[in-house]
């Protein structure tokens, strides 16, 4: 599968040249996206990625670095209908799942697509689905497990947790990816071997993450950071060498526009 980094940034003050976090992967000429931070949708067309091909879109919890794209991307697969017979022809008739934790959110946001232009009548459909523990999808040689975690902290009775973590397996390739997490612990079972880790850094210190690794029986590829807080964002090249120094090359910053095979 190939991985693109739509935006590598977390929920700061606008940055230049990162976006709020989103990544997809490509698989089987299908595209699955993965949290759809601000600009998201813009970032993949001018990359050229195919977004007619978009299969699902999978939302690690709903705050605004994490959310804030998504009703671009589906306004912008609507308008891709609009000025492409090509594109429109693909779309019709297809379903995509959209998977988020609070169905409150999506109902939100489709009341304000309704008050785009045209209704926002696409001649596709969208599933939306409540993300639970577990397997949310499994289709087309794609496998994507979710597990709670704890940066939302527990819900009140009779609520749901509203934070995940996911573990995606193409083929023979796997990525665990934190979203926001308390802890590395709190998706620790999905790394055992995965090809890659995507680990936020908006609420850890990179050598922390890394202490955990390197204590952790858990066998894995590589490790790259995503969702960057400020000591990334201020310096960059002083944190990849931290994170060398304890776990060797096999460790990345991601940045926007990042591809790469795993």
């Amino acid at each position: 599968m190939q991985l693109t980094i739509l935006g590598s940034c977390s929920g700061t003050e606008p940055m230049p040249e990162r976006h709020h976090c989103s990544f997809t992967i490509s698989h089987e000429d299908r595209l699955y996206w993965f949290d759809a931070g601000e600009c998201c949708s813009y970032t993949a067309h001018l990359l050229g990625l195919d977004l007619p091909a978009t299969e699902a879109v999978f939302i690690s919890h709903t705050h605004m670095d994490h959310i804030g794209g998504l009703p671009n991307l589906l306004w912008t697969l609507r308008k891709l209908c609009s000025v492409s017979k090509t594109s429109a022809a693909r779309l019709a008739g297809r379903t995509i799942d959209v998977v988020l934790p609070d169905l409150n959110v999506w109902n939100g946001m489709i009341a304000m697509l309704v008050g785009t232009e045209g209704g926002f009548k696409t001649t596709f459909e969208l599933a939306p689905k409540r993300t639970e523990d577990g397997v949310i999808y499994n289709r087309n040689g794609v496998r994507v497990l979710a597990t709670h975690n704890w940066h939302l902290g527990e819900p009140e009775d009779g609520e749901s947790w509203k934070s995940y973590s996911f573990r995606i397996d193409a083929g023979d390739k796997s990525i665990a990816y934190s979203g926001d997490v308390r802890g590395v612990a709190d998706f620790g079972h999905l790394i055992d071997g995965c090809d890659l880790i995507l680990m936020e850094t908006g609420h850890h210190k990179v050598e922390d993450v890394c202490r955990y690794l390197l204590h952790t029986d858990k066998g894995f590829g590589r490790l790259g950071f995503i969702h960057h807080g400020r000591a990334i964002l201020d310096d960059p090249a002083r944190e990849l060498a931290k994170a060398r120094e304890r776990l060797g090359e096999n460790v990345f910053i991601a940045h926007d526009g990042m591809t790469m095979d795993v």
